[in-house]
């Protein structure tokens, strides 16, 4: 849940400066391509768009299995995306390179001529180490697709990305792009009569908000997009359809389509397009099911099993709930799921009296779907004796940070026509986080560039740390060390993330190093290094 505390900022004046600093994830530019085919690619990273991933020319070949001077429609081939080089990993600030078995090509190719449709071929995830300047090897993507059109047939490379994953789970996407005109890699030649793509949706009569299972034949693959039409074939909008999990395989499509909650009753044409490959199905549309949940028994003391039991869901659909209380906030969460008739049934413990109803919804974020909120009257057990009604209220604290000291001495160096260090160690900085609940804080530093009077200057990138944090006995909360290097505008000390139960007191400091050119200006030199938690 968010803070509810402003982010606390305290300020120290040092010594030294550091470089830029955030996310930490492993940015790479994905491989090259081209034996048969090579052009000019570009690559961004989804997370750090502004890192400079030179241009590269890719080659690569694309090589079709089974091999044959003539195809037939309907005939189903693999095709294989093969690297002829392979892009070096780019510097990254943030850390030396690309771990082992942490990489996952995916690649299109564009099918041309006779049939217009994108495949998407995948890799798997297993390359070896490369430190940033090495290449990185990755596995050839694969993919297949059947002919249904009977002509020439060309396969062309398109764009691709890769994914790699960082620090054991964070994953960071780099998206590659071709710069000029690219040249088909294969050319097939198919005979026969060229088949129908077909569709059929069953049932052909849904509620809003509920699935139909779609099947078909003569599908080529690639990328399926479903839509809801008028029975006449026009006014399209794939917004009628509200997730899909279409697939084809040896030309056979199949997956369920789920109409939009917002479409209004009504006959109309369910629509699956994939390049220039389309059917339709005609759909009935009946107004959304009426959702309605009950629970029994609606009173008793803690301890009570309560059978909540529901309709109108998604048929197969999750559904959760919650006890709450006057608040709405959901206590723990659990989970049940609805039958083919979108019905349910499930049974809960009252555990708290402090609770005054059950909420339910769809599976998902709170929030996100209507919620049900079925009221709950807690009673007191029979008893023989009086009773007497004991309360009190626990308050959240603060989340704030303080420091032993705000000054720090590097150590000083003599001029040797050598670059050299200074050194030096922060002055330990103590987390207190009372807020009890149940979420993270993230410490994090910048710092400036070191000046000196008379105008000397050491940038902010020559300033690094190596981070180390400890907790006190029983704090909840567990915390870990940023990344060691360079601070500049924004780099983590310390942090500690969320969960069930949050808290503690911590202390945080680093060792501290400023790199100073061999012929450096002569002078006393500062910078600001300003802790900030949130």
């Amino acid at each position: 849940m968010p803070s509810r505390f402003a982010p606390r900022k305290i300020t120290v004046a040092l010594g030294a400066a550091i470089a830029l600093g955030t996310t930490g994830l492993v940015v790479l530019a994905p491989s090259a391509q081209a034996v048969e085919v090579d052009y000019q690619s570009r690559c961004v990273n989804r997370t750090l768009p502004t890192l400079e991933i030179p241009d590269s020319t890719l080659k690569l070949d694309l090589v079709v299995t089974p091999a044959k001077a003539t195809y037939q429609v309907g005939d189903t081939v693999s095709v294989e995306w093969q690297w002829k080089n392979h892009a070096k990993v780019p510097p990254n600030p943030y850390v030396k390179g690309v771990d082992k078995d942490s990489t996952l090509p995916t690649t299109n190719v564009q099918l041309g001529g006779a049939m217009t449709a994108k495949i998407e071929l995948k890799g798997q995830r297993i390359n070896p180490a490369a430190l940033a300047g090495e290449d990185l090897v990755l596995t050839n993507p694969v993919g297949q697709f059947t002919l249904t059109t009977a002509g020439t047939v060309t396969l062309t490379p398109a764009a691709y990305n890769t994914s790699t994953i960082a620090f054991g789970s964070v994953e960071s996407f780099t998206d590659c792009t071709p710069l000029n005109s690219v040249a088909a890699s294969q050319t097939l030649t198919v005979e026969g009569a060229s088949q129908v793509a077909t569709l059929a949706a069953t049932p052909a009569t849904v509620a809003a908000g509920s699935p139909t299972a779609l099947t078909g034949n003569n599908w080529p693959g690639g990328q399926l997009k479903p839509e809801l039409c008028k029975t006449d074939g026009t006014a399209c909008d794939p917004a009628g359809i509200k997730a899909n999990t279409l697939a084809v395989a040896h030309g056979a499509l199949t997956g369920n389509a789920t109409v939009a909650n917002s479409v209004a009753p009504g006959d109309y044409l369910i629509k699956v397009s994939s390049g220039t490959t389309s059917a339709t199905a005609p759909l009935k549309v009946t107004p959304a099911a009426v959702r309605k949940t009950t629970i029994s028994p609606d009173h008793g003391p803690v301890g009570t099993k309560v059978t909540m039991t529901g309709s109108g869901y998604t048929p197969g659909g999750g559904v959760q709930y919650s006890w709450s209380d006057d608040s709405g906030v959901p206590d723990e969460t659990h989970y049940a799921t609805a039958d083919a008739s979108g019905s349910f049934t499930a049974t809960s413990e009252m555990y708290c009296d402090c609770f005054t109803q059950l909420m339910v919804t769809d599976s998902g974020a709170w929030g996100s779907n209507p919620v049900e909120h079925l009221p709950f009257r807690v009673t007191a057990p029979p008893t023989g004796g009086l009773e007497q009604t004991i309360t009190g209220a626990v308050t959240p604290g603060a989340l704030t940070i303080t420091q032993q000291a705000s000054a720090i001495k590097l150590s000083d160096i003599t001029l040797n026509g050598q670059a050299q260090n200074m050194t030096g160690a922060l002055n330990p900085v103590t987390v207190k986080d009372f807020r009890g609940g149940a979420t993270g804080w993230t410490l994090t530093g910048a710092v400036s560039a070191f000046t000196s009077a008379d105008g000397g200057n050491i940038g902010a990138d020559k300033f690094s740390w190596t981070p180390k944090v400890t907790a006190d006995p029983g704090s909840p909360s567990v915390a870990a060390p940023g990344s060691a290097g360079p601070i500049g505008s924004g780099a983590t000390l310390a942090s500690a993330p969320n969960a069930a139960v949050t808290g503690g007191t911590f202390t945080a400091d680093a060792g501290l190093s400023l790199a100073v050119p061999a012929y450096q200006k002569v002078g006393t030199y500062s910078a600001t290094l300003t802790l900030s938690i949130s």
